[in-house]
C-alpha cells in the first residue's frame, strides 16, 4: 500500500477473544506504527467489574472510549493501531470523533468476527495461560449481544 494511501489510525474492534491484540500488534509492526491496548485504558474500578463477572454499561464504557479517541485527535501526527472491543456503532462513533476529523486523519475501523466456538476456545486456552486476566470467559455472551456489525 503506497504510504500516503496508509490510515494513520487503525482501530482494531471485535468481541473478546476475536484476535485483537495478536493482530492490532503483527499490523502495528508491518506498518511501523505504534500498538495501544485500550485494555490498558480501563480504570482498575472497570477491571474489578468485568473480573466479578458483570458486563460494562454503557456509561461504564464512555470515559475509556473517549481516552482512547483523545491519543489521536491530541496528536494527529501519532500514527497508531488501537486494540478495542468497539463492539457498537454508538462506540465506535465516539471513537471516530467527527466524521470530518476522521477522514481527514484517515482513521479506520476493522472488526473481527469469529465463530463463537472459536471464542469460547481462545478464551479457555487464555484463561489456562493468564488465570488473573480481569475479563473472565462469562462476560463473552454479552460481547456478543452487544456486537454490531456495519453488515448482516
Amino acid at each position: 500500500m503506497p504510504s500516503d494511501n496508509k490510515p494513520n489510525v487503525i482501530i482494531i474492534g471485535g468481541p473478546m477473544g476475536s484476535g485483537k491484540t495478536t493482530f492490532a500488534r503483527q499490523l502495528a509492526d508491518i506498518y511501523g506504527y505504534e500498538f495501544v491496548e485500550g485494555d490498558d485504558f480501563h480504570s482498575d474500578e472497570m477491571k474489578q467489574k468485568m473480573a466479578s463477572g458483570t458486563p460494562l454499561t454503557d456509561e461504564d464504557r464512555r470515559p475509556w472510549l473517549l481516552s482512547l479517541a483523545a491519543l489521536w485527535q491530541n496528536n494527529k501526527e501519532r500514527k497508531m493501531i488501537i486494540a478495542c472491543s468497539a463492539l457498537k456503532k454508538s462506540y465506535r462513533d465516539i471513537l471516530l470523533g467527527s466524521n470530518e476529523e476522521a477522514t481527514q486523519h484517515k482513521v479506520k475501523i476493522i472488526l473481527l468476527k469469529v465463530s463463537e466456538d472459536k471464542l469460547r476456545s481462545r478464551l479457555a486456552k487464555r484463561l489456562e495461560e493468564d488465570p488473573k486476566h480481569f475479563a473472565p470467559p462469562s462476560l463473552l455472551a454479552s460481547q456478543l449481544e452487544a456486537f454490531e456489525l456495519p453488515f448482516k
